[in-house]
Parts: structure tokens; C-alpha cells; sequence
């Protein structure tokens, strides 16, 4: 997909320093993903203290552990 962006020279100058992209496309790709990762944690930070959580990450370690190995026999 193709899309026009109007930025000033200085603004692409430092998006390139930024994100260490030579090519134009390259940094604006790169600071859209990181972008995109970072508006993403920050959704997740929201959640804090809204999800509940079961401590029950041993047992099911064990149970898949256990189901690997009899896979393997």
C-alpha cells in the first residue's frame, strides 16, 4: 500500500538518525512499528490490576512437562 506523507527536511533528518535508517521508506517503517509496539504496551500497562490471575503456572508446567514426555516414549 502507498501512502503520501508531507514531512519537513529536519523532520526526516532526525526520524533517520532515530530509527539509524538511511533510506526514507526504511525509517518510516521502522518508527511506525516501533510506534505501533509501544502504543501496545501501553494498552497492556492499562490492564494492570484488572486481570485476575491464577497461581497456578506450577502445576501447569508439570501437566505439560509430564505430556511432552509421554510424546516422546
Amino acid at each position: 500500500m502507498t501512502a503520501t506523507v508531507n514531512l519537513t527536511a529536519e523532520e526526516i533528518a532526525e526520524l533517520q538518525a532515530l530509527t539509524k535508517q538511511s533510506d526514507v521508506s526504511e525509517a518510516l517503517r521502522t518508527a511506525m512499528r516501533e510506534f505501533v509496539r509501544y502504543a501496545q504496551r501501553q494498552e497492556l500497562k492499562t490492564l494492570s490490576g484488572r486481570v485476575e490471575m491464577q497461581e497456578n503456572w506450577q502445576a501447569l508446567e508439570e501437566a505439560e512437562v509430564k505430556a511432552a514426555n509421554e510424546t516422546q516414549q
